[in-house]
């Protein structure tokens, strides 16, 4: 994808989500709400537009996000609602932060374009305080394999995660699962709801 890609993709970004009814960023602010409050930092990791973490902006979180996207970025810095945002790949990169420096952590429609997660939740552990919460999506595997490359009818591939290896990496960094959560999404047609994600919110102990 060349930089005039990223570019229309970005643009259009919001309305192809309404498109797809697509509203796991609400559901991610909905299940996290009665352990948040005003004046917290957040960080949005793929912040993209900024649909997951906006609404935690509204209620009075300091919001903070990474993306790999310029075009992205620019998109949601026209929104004015974060403190600050920065380049930034998730699946190379250290978390650019001091440790403990967020109060939560949030990461929604990144992971299935992923596949070892394990260092990335290291990362998470180290940057988020305790007792904050890292809320996030998944697109959940049926294999014993910990996560497998497939293919989607769009010819886009995705990994999914199976839910063993996601609990293995939230109790390896001291991490409790405290919901989770089951959504069909519509699927490359945009009628048929064929895919399917896990919210889930955990806990640093």
């Amino acid at each position: 994808m060349n930089e005039y890609d990223y570019k229309e993709e970005a643009d259009s970004y919001d309305q192809k989500v309404n498109e797809y009814d697509s509203h796991s960023h609400d559901v991610i602010f909905g299940m996290s709400y009665e352990y948040v409050k005003s004046g917290e930092k957040i960080l949005d990791l793929g912040i993209g537009t900024g649909l997951a973490s906006i609404n935690f902006s509204k209620i009075g979180l300091k919001v903070y996000g990474l993306d790999m996207s310029e075009d992205m970025l620019n998109i949601c810095r026209s929104k004015s609602f974060t403190e600050e945002l920065k380049l930034h790949n998730l699946s190379i990169s250290r978390i650019p932060y001091d440790d403990h420096y967020f109060n939560h952590i949030i990461c929604c429609g990144v992971f299935h374009f992923l596949g070892d997660l394990g260092n990335l939740f290291s990362e998470v552990a180290r940057v988020i305080k305790k007792g904050g919460i890292f809320a996030f999506t998944v697109s959940p595997g049926t294999t014993t394999e910990e996560y497998k490359k497939e293919m989607t009818d769009w010819g886009v591939p995705i990994y999914k995660h199976s839910l063993d290896y996601i609990k293995r990496l939230l109790d390896r960094n001291e991490m409790r699962l405290l919901k989770g959560q089951r959504l069909l999404m519509k699927g490359a047609d945009k009628v048929n709801y064929d895919m399917t994600f896990s919210v889930m919110i955990a806990e640093y102990k």
